[in-house]
């Protein structure tokens, strides 16, 4: 979305309008930091999700001490397409050797007797690496430009609408009934 006039106030719609839109740019350099990896950008953000949750400790991807993370928060948690997110896992856990692997439900944390748990292997994190490498600089190029304190609000007004969606993700259709 354009504003007409730089100086008029931003809408609430261009901000989450903007949001979209830099979304849709980022894909083709998301593109470019999986070609050659043998990835699509569907596995690569499954295993770079596992890969943050293992190895750097993530505290938005909710996970076990060794790593495991459930198949559901997953889902809610990948920024692309989470459909077959099952058939995914299991690709990659079959994979030889085997870049992420799947354990049953940890009932002792109150998960759902169906529900599995996948963390990534030692060979997923050798593989990923470098794309998560690629990724770091990748970020690192596009905001060179932009001052410290444009990218410290730009992060806490993306942090804020995420906590407020999180929120209210039961009753996520109050944001769009008007009665918000």
């Amino acid at each position: 979305m354009k504003k007409d006039t730089p100086s008029a106030p931003v809408k609430p719609t261009d901000v989450i309008g903007g949001i979209f839109t830099a979304r849709r740019d980022l894909l083709h350099g998301v593109r470019a930091v999986v070609a050659g990896s043998g990835f699509s950008v569907e596995e690569a953000d499954l295993l770079i999700s596992l890969y943050g949750a293992k190895k750097l400790d993530w505290d938005d991807l909710e996970h076990d001490k060794k790593g495991f993370v459930a198949f559901g928060e997953l889902e809610r948690y990948l920024v692309h397409n989470p459909s077959l997110l099952s058939r995914r896992i299991k690709k990659l856990a079959s994979a030889r050797p085997p870049l992420c692997e799947v354990a049953e439900a940890d009932l002792a944390s109150g998960q759902h007797p169906n529900a599995k748990r996948v963390r990534i292997t030692k060979e997923g994190i050798k593989r990923i690496e470098p794309v998560w490498k690629r990724y770091q600089q990748m970020a690192a190029t596009l905001l060179d430009c932009i001052p410290q304190r444009d990218l410290q609000t730009h992060y806490h007004v993306n942090a804020k609408i995420s906590e407020r969606i999180r929120q209210r993700r039961d009753g996520l259709n109050d944001l769009f009934s008007g009665t918000a």
